[in-house]
């Protein structure tokens, strides 16, 4: 990553922050402190704790839109057989292992759950359960238990800002571990008294109030929607 090109898009973005562009990001944050509030893997209705946990009375398009809606597919697996859903939260969850590992024996288990839930259940109406999203879900997840090291991911996201900043090399592929990396190796560069100050000012009550790396995301999305990298002083 070139220094000198992040410091100046992290003054850019400073400005940003403050803009009805940007606060439409907030609903993450509600989602977060949602998620804190409700979820819990061994509540005994797994299915009301994870519904009232994914949740936002602002903005739902972070995960269900026209043709995505993995909360109702979710919701029917965990009414089905919670116990399976419940295992495989608690193995997501497990920060002793191997995040590559956890997130791809999680979207293997969904999946198989869902074609046995399809199985027994022919008439559902759910053609799919969305899991299968370049782990756009799951990182939901796990920002929600883990506000501090998780933050929403994609690909696109991933190799654009690797691109943009400088990186020596852009993955060809998803690689969520790295993307986890470069949100704490980021951090430190938006712990500036400018920036901490315009985000303190636009988080809302319902909002996560804690240490997020919704922060770092929310700079990431900053960068990729600009176009050419910004001129730095040579």
């Amino acid at each position: 990553m070139q220094v000198p090109k992040i410091k100046t898009y992290v003054r850019e973005f400073t400005d940003w922050m403050l803009t009805d562009e940007a606060q439409e990001y907030l609903p993450y944050w509600e989602t977060q402190q949602n998620w804190q509030d409700h979820f819990n893997v061994e509540a005994k209705d797994l299915a009301a704790s994870y519904d009232a946990a994914l949740d936002s009375k602002t903005n739902r398009r972070h995960y269900r839109r026209g043709g995505y809606d993995p909360k109702r597919s979710m919701l029917a697996i965990m009414e089905w057989e919670p116990d399976f859903v419940r295992d495989a939260f608690r193995d997501l969850y497990s920060e002793d292992r191997d995040l590559e590992g956890r997130i791809q024996r999680f979207v293997f288990y969904i999946n198989e759950l869902f074609n046995r839930y399809r199985d027994a259940k022919p008439k559902a109406r759910i053609p799919t359960h969305y899991h299968d999203d370049d782990y756009q879900i799951v990182s939901i997840y796990l920002m929600g238990q883990y506000p501090d090291k998780y933050a929403p991911y994609s690909t696109d996201l991933l190799q654009t800002i690797c691109t943009k900043l400088g990186a020596k090399s852009v993955p060809p592929a998803a690689d969520f571990p790295r993307y986890t990396k470069l949100l704490q190796t980021l951090r430190p560069f938006l712990h500036e008294e400018e920036v901490l100050k315009n985000y303190r000012e636009v988080l809302r009550d319902i909002d996560y109030q804690g240490d997020s790396a919704l922060l770092m995301f929310w700079f990431f999305k900053y960068v990729e929607q600009e176009g050419q990298a910004p001129q730095t002083a040579q």
